[in-house]
């Protein structure tokens, strides 16, 4: 056994130096909620096991967390009127739900879990959409674009500071959430040079502090995603030269209510990947969970880097589909949620969970659990088959790492991944026919 994993490290780090590294594809959630909610005495489930929500959704595969932040999120502001329904949006949190503090506190669990971290800058007090981008309250006399772009970067650079000094800098930055009609209104409304002034001071807050964060611009898909991210990027390079060249990420909502079918989706994505050299994420999406990550995942030239889904054991508002359904005081998954598990071995990426081996039906027994171990077969002719488990935190595999970080290389149609038990050989052919070997050459 010692000898077959020897083996396959030699072939991985061979293969180092041929094959070009792909960043391992986001599985990802946001859970803004979660926080409140446990202290409201919610209870999460997968199956009829209890257990924490970061837990359960890094063992059915996923990877990276995404969490919304409020300039302030107590404020007050007695401007704004109640919509038809009678709600008001502020406060958004008289306890501070989502605010700097609370933030922080759910990032370190985030990373303490091994997990990936995008922070989602409202810049505003209360929810901002498509529909709405409020100043905050505390801004209300800064009514220039200079101002504004000056309180944005110190804001954006003092708050990651914070997160610094935390040791939880995220990963990921959004700034600004679904501006397809600018952010901070009425200064910033709509895509002009305003907009990208604000847009500008905010990243350059995130790279004062870390440069190498990666940047997203999130917008929706409607209203011609490409055509808003060309007249942005032009934008800024108008104010700074090449200033468009600091944006890393394209993200998009994607709600079928809203935003049309799955094909209209592959349509936007396809027409932004042809157009710009930028990696393209779905920030939020709540319905059509397999065939939204198809869709991502199967971009050309790996420009699809993942999927966000939005308060998957929360939501379920414009028709969406939650992974978790609401029982009294509980949030306890359904079948959706046993999609991802098949997710990470397709998309070949491997996890540190063992029960990303589990089924749906072995997740809905009382035995379903999760574990920080990594499962590895032994398959060869000349040797009886058996399995090992090997902790991350012993000694002797310390290959575990090597293995996770080398298994994903791609070079001119062939893919070699770690499907959780073993490593695979992906090869697409001249007419468009793939075909799957294990090392041995045997086919799958």
């Amino acid at each position: 056994m010692g000898n077959k994993i020897l083996i396959i490290l030699a072939f991985c780090l061979a293969a180092s130096t041929v094959f070009a590294q792909k960043e391992p594809y986001v599985l990802g959630a946001d859970i803004s909620w979660m926080q409140q909610r446990e202290n409201e005495r919610v209870k999460y489930y997968r199956g009829n096991q209890e257990g924490d929500l970061l837990s359960i959704l890094k063992g059915v595969g996923f990877n990276y967390i995404r969490l919304r932040i409020f300039v302030d999120p107590k404020a007050k502001d007695p401007n704004v009127p109640n919509d038809a329904s009678g709600w008001n949006p502020y406060p958004y949190s008289a306890a501070g739900y989502c605010g700097l503090d609370s933030t922080i506190k759910v990032a370190k669990r985030v990373k303490a879990a091994g997990m990936k971290f995008l922070l989602d800058f409202h810049y505003s007090d209360t929810w901002a959409d498509p529909g709405k981008q409020y100043k905050p309250v505390s801004w209300q006399s800064l009514n220039s674009v200079a101002l504004l772009s000056d309180k944005v970067r110190s804001y954006t650079k003092e708050s990651l500071q914070k997160f610094k000094e935390a040791e939880v800098l995220p990963d990921m930055v959004q700034v600004g959430n679904e501006v397809v009609h600018g952010m901070i209104h009425p200064e910033g409304k709509n895509n002009g040079d305003a907009f990208a002034r604000l847009v500008l001071a905010g990243i350059n807050g995130v790279k004062d502090v870390e440069p190498n964060i990666k940047i997203m611009m999130h917008t929706i898909n409607s209203e011609n995603p490409l055509n808003w991210l060309n007249i942005l990027k032009s934008n800024l390079n108008k104010i700074e030269a090449n200033a468009a060249n600091k944006i890393d990420v394209i993200g998009l909502s994607y709600y079928p209510k809203w935003h049309g079918n799955v094909d209209s989706l592959k349509r936007v994505m396809t027409a932004i990947s042809k157009n710009h050299n930028i990696k393209i994420v779905v920030a939020e999406y709540a319905d059509f969970h397999r065939e939204v990550n198809d869709a991502v995942y199967n971009l050309p030239e790996n420009e699809g880097l993942g999927t966000f889904a939005w308060e998957p054991q929360e939501f379920s508002g414009d028709d969406s589909k939650p992974l978790f359904d609401w029982t009294n005081n509980a949030r306890r998954s359904n079948a959706r949620l046993e999609l991802y598990p098949k997710m990470v071995i397709d998309y070949g990426l491997t996890s540190s969970s063992s029960s990303l081996a589990s089924s749906s039906s072995r997740a809905s027994s009382s035995s379903a659990r999760s574990s920080s171990s990594i499962q590895i077969s032994s398959s060869s002719a000349d040797e009886p088959s058996s399995s090992s488990n090997m902790e991350s935190s012993s000694s002797a595999e310390d290959i575990t790492p090597v293995l996770i970080h080398s298994l994903e290389k791609n070079i001119e149609g062939t893919r070699i991944y770690f499907d959780g038990s073993r490593v695979l050989i992906k090869k697409t052919l001249s007419n468009g026919k793939v075909r799957i070997f294990d090392l041995k050459g045997d086919e799958r």
